[in-house]
């Protein structure tokens, strides 16, 4: 990730621990497509068949989709940052 943005200067390493939200944003994101998946699943294969299927997703899923989640969280913190100088 570079450290701040070509076009307007925005800082993306503000401080240590900003991107703790990140994380947050990308275990809700593997449980919001895992857990429904997997119970409809249940319902044509057993657990002991969806076990390895399941771990792969839990393990490669969050890596893959790191990157988004940073974007995502420093997306929401600058319009949330915004919104609330320009009162």
């Amino acid at each position: 990730m570079a450290p701040a943005c070509s076009g307007c200067g925005l800082n993306f390493h503000p401080e240590h621990g900003y991107y703790v939200g990140a994380m947050y944003l990308n275990y809700g994101a593997t449980v919001v497509l895992a857990l429904p998946v997997a119970l409809l699943l249940l319902t044509r294969f057993t657990a002991a068949q969806l076990l390895g299927p399941l771990i792969a997703f839990g393990l490669l899923f969050p890596i893959f989709f790191f990157r988004w989640s940073r974007a995502l969280w420093l997306a929401v913190e600058t319009h949330l940052r915004s919104s609330t100088f320009d009162r």
